[in-house]
């Protein structure tokens, strides 16, 4: 005998392949969603772990062999050898420059503060020498630039530089601070006022 389906059986099956068919396009956006939430905490995890890595080299391996200098300018040689005394830095003497700092400071350092150096870097300095007095010609009335030159050769610096309008050549020095004739220290600093013309 033959069996035949009727066509209430054909709709249950067709019902059956709808709901199949409908399972699997639900399923494919939450395994997207899940693919998804992998990467991201994957690429977490890879970040974290680079933080970790670098933050674990950086207080080891940087601070075992490498140093940021110090600043000694300022200290006395006393002051720099015991700041040096607490790193693992040396400390060399270079001799004595002029400057507008203290007799007997830290006039100069190499290399310069915040610079990173290996362990066991000499840290060069040089002193501040004393200033003796010396006395200059009057600069009024001078040309600024033959003032400073002169200036440089007796071992002292040019500070502040202001202009003004006159009717005196341009560049001509109206006016100095210190005053000429007034005793002045090794480099000490000198301020200008000098003439802008009529412009």
């Amino acid at each position: 005998m033959k069996k035949f389906r009727n066509d209430n059986d054909v709709d249950e099956f067709e019902d059956i392949e709808d709901i199949e068919v409908k399972s699997k396009k639900a399923t494919q956006p939450e395994e997207g969603n899940r693919k998804l939430i992998k990467i991201i905490l994957n690429t977490i995890l890879v970040i974290a772990i680079i933080k970790v890595g670098f933050g674990v080299f950086q207080r080891y391996y940087f601070n075992e062999f490498y140093y940021r200098a110090p600043n000694l300018t300022g200290l006395s040689i006393e002051e720099a050898k015991k700041t040096i005394s607490k790193s693992p830095l040396n400390i060399r003497e270079m001799g004595e420059v002029y400057s507008d700092l203290p007799y007997g400071t830290v006039a100069l350092q190499e290399p310069a503060e915040g610079t990173i150096v290996k362990r066991s870097r000499n840290m060069k300095v040089w002193i501040s020498k004393d200033s003796p007095s010396v006395f200059l010609d009057d600069l009024v009335g001078m040309n600024y630039i033959e003032a400073s030159s002169l200036l440089n050769k007796n071992g002292m610096k040019v500070g502040e530089v202001k202009k003004m309008r006159s009717d005196l050549p341009i560049n001509q020095i109206i006016a100095t601070s210190p005053k000429s004739g007034e005793p002045i220290s090794r480099g000490q600093k000198f301020d200008f006022l000098i003439s802008n013309g009529l412009e």
